[in-house]
């Protein structure tokens, strides 16, 4: 057999990843992305010193006497622990006390994050030190009126209330755009309603100039998006402007997530969700090489295969989740499709990819089973960290 050492569990695992393994005879080509090292504390300063299309934090914070700082959750791998010590030094430097510091998890329509979760996203000694709370999407809500796409904008009051608002989130890719910049402002921060006609009605060329338009309204003054590589590493910074900063990081994000996706044929795929991996519904997020490749490198008869650790389960949206209104029946997938996972059951499984998608538990059942498909000479491309890498077209 040949093993193929799959990273898995963010924010879960010891970092020792997953073993699976395949055929002899199989050829397998493991598909990862450019990446590249970590920039370290001098990288990280040199990037902050000198943000784009804005003035350093310090200038910004001495214009302040107040500031927000809104970080995502654990369903994201942005390592706001090792960055939010620069920004809070900056912060300091320019005249905000602590007392005047929020730091505010923008959970959109995510579960809240409890104690532990937020001692791994910002740290403990910031835990304990600073006032750390949920954004609620159903309350504590300031309107500031409707968007040039006639959404209401329903923005968290504690990020309102504060001078100076910044957003550290990170430049990952989704397929046809980056996530990153105002995206962690809508829907990280914004009220359901916000949230629910944001999503229905905003789409195509018209989604990131309606983001941006918001984080106008609301007053978002800096943005900080690291991108990292499979490691985790922090391999790129961009900081400064939201709109500009964020658009800089694309650039770089086209570059450093940029995987080839092998010309084929292919007979199967296999797409590790990490490091988006911590709950089931985020795990279609490992299709994102395909779903941006230039080309279908996939037999007809191919099997997909979708891996992840799942450590919370299924995991929950009020918004996107099984029953709710812009989720009705799974729809069906283009292709044979198994989900390896040992961390849910079959009806997770059937309310969020429907029953046309197969869930394994066991990864020696699932390489049978695709040795019955393929035989004994498949050809096959892995994804390790599918959720952070896009085609290289």
């Amino acid at each position: 057999m040949i093993t193929i050492e799959l990273p898995w569990a963010a924010w879960y695992g010891d970092g020792r990843g997953h073993s699976v393994s395949l055929p002899d005879g199989w050829d397998i080509e493991i598909c990862s992305m450019q990446g590249g090292t970590d920039i370290g504390d001098d990288g990280i300063r040199q990037r902050l010193d000198a943000p784009i299309g804005a003035d350093r934090l310090q200038q910004l914070a001495g214009k302040s006497d107040s500031a927000a700082i809104l970080v995502d959750d654990l369903s994201r791998p942005t390592p706001a622990f090792r960055l939010l010590p620069y920004l809070l030094e900056q912060l300091h430097a320019g005249g905000i006390e602590q007392d005047q510091i929020t730091i505010i998890g923008a959970v959109a329509a995510h579960r809240p994050m409890d104690r532990d979760d937020f001692i791994k996203k910002v740290g403990a000694d910031l835990v304990d030190q600073y006032r750390v709370v949920n954004h609620n999407a159903y309350e504590n809500l300031e309107f500031l009126g409707n968007s040039s796409q006639g959404v209401p904008i329903f923005v968290n009051r504690d990020f309102m209330g504060c001078q100076l608002r910044i957003a550290l989130g990170m430049i990952t890719p989704r397929g046809g755009f980056f996530g990153g910049g105002a995206k962690l402002l809508i829907p990280g921060a914004c009220g359901q309603q916000t949230i629910l006609l944001n999503h229905r009605y905003v789409h195509g060329e018209a989604f990131r100039p309606h983001l941006d338009e918001v984080a106008r309204m609301a007053g978002l003054s800096f943005l900080v998006n690291p991108l990292l590589n499979e490691s985790l590493d922090i391999i790129d910074l961009v900081a400064g402007d939201p709109a500009q900063a964020y658009r800089a990081g694309c650039d770089l994000g086209s570059k450093l997530y940029a995987t080839k996706v092998p010309e084929g044929p292919l007979d199967v795929g296999i797409f590790n969700a990490y490091p988006k991996d911590t709950e089931l519904c985020q795990a279609g997020l490992a299709m994102v090489p395909l779903n941006s490749s230039d080309h279908d490198p996939f037999i007809d008869d191919a099997t997909i295969v979708m891996t992840s650790a799942c450590s919370e389960g299924a995991g929950w949206h009020s918004v996107l989740g099984p029953g709710t209104a812009l989720r009705g029946n799974p729809r069906p997938q283009a292709r044979r499709t198994f989900i390896y996972s040992p961390a849910v059951n079959r009806y997770d499984c059937e309310a969020l990819y429907g029953e046309h998608v197969t869930l394994f538990r066991e990864w020696t059942s699932l390489r049978q089973r695709l040795v019955q498909l393929h035989g004994d000479t498949a050809r096959v491309a892995v994804f390790p960290a599918g959720a952070l890498q896009t085609a290289a077209n």
